[in-house]
């Protein structure tokens, strides 16, 4: 009579199993964390740009309504002209619009704050201003645009506004 006696084995994972499966979840944790960084630069470059068009739009309807582009920072979020008269539009809740230094460097990653703010200055004086820049972070290149209103292009002299 013979005994059929299995040897016992020991069940578990090896060190060099266990650290396959340590580096495979770090490589996968940086794709996740490099993918997400680009998205959130990409959504808050559109955020910059669609802010920057929505203040444009704010200027090209003053200057409909009154005849010259805004003066001051305060007919942007009041919706009106300088001699106190109603607007029919103004710049949408959650824009800031601050001043340009005319130097176009008042707008950074870090001042642009995710794409809620965007800078003016007008085109050579802001008493009748017949233009102005509109400047603004774009995150997805990490680089100030420019978006130019009225008789304003890239080669004209900008004051900043008051």
């Amino acid at each position: 009579m013979t005994l059929n006696i299995k040897p016992k084995t020991e069940r578990g994972f090896t060190i060099v199993e266990l650290l396959v499966v340590i580096v495979v979840i770090g490589i996968l944790a940086a794709i996740t964390m490099v993918s997400y960084t680009g998205v959130t630069a990409k959504a808050n470059g559109a955020r910059s740009q669609s802010n920057a068009q929505s203040v444009q739009t704010v200027a090209e309807t003053m200057n409909a309504d009154n005849g010259y582009y805004p003066d001051t920072i305060a007919h942007f979020s009041a919706g009106q002209s300088s001699t106190g008269v109603a607007g029919t539009t103004k710049v949408p809740a959650g824009v800031t619009i601050i001043t340009d230094n005319a130097g176009g460097t008042v707008i950074t990653s870090t001042t642009g704050t995710s794409g809620t703010t965007v800078a003016y200055s007008c085109l050579t004086t802001c008493t009748s201003s017949t233009g102005g820049r509109i400047a603004y972070w774009d995150y997805g290149t990490s680089a100030l645009k420019f978006v130019y209103v009225g008789a304003a292009t890239a080669a004209g002299t900008f004051v900043a506004i008051p």
